[in-house]
């Protein structure tokens, strides 16, 4: 997993969700600035790239956002049960 400071479009991209980080296979976690040595936040993360891992990109990718339409973000199984 490749962790990238966030800068430029992705660090507003991030702050216009409300987002601290964001998981990108296969291009890398991007996180805020502030947010880099959060040891929780990282351990999440990681946790999406093996999910994106065992599932293959283009499945991960596909099941993210179908759980996200049916769930929404607050509830999406794979936000919640890390």
């Amino acid at each position: 997993m490749k962790v990238k400071q966030a800068r430029g479009l992705m660090d507003w991209f991030l702050r216009r969700i409300s987002r601290w980080a964001i998981c990108l296979p296969p291009f890398g976690v991007y996180v805020l600035p502030e947010r880099l040595t959060d040891v929780f936040l990282l351990a999440h993360e990681r946790i999406h790239w093996e999910q994106a891992q065992e599932l293959g990109v283009v499945r991960f990718y596909a099941k993210y956002l179908w759980l996200l339409m049916r769930y929404g973000y607050h509830k999406h199984p794979m936000e919640y049960k890390l």
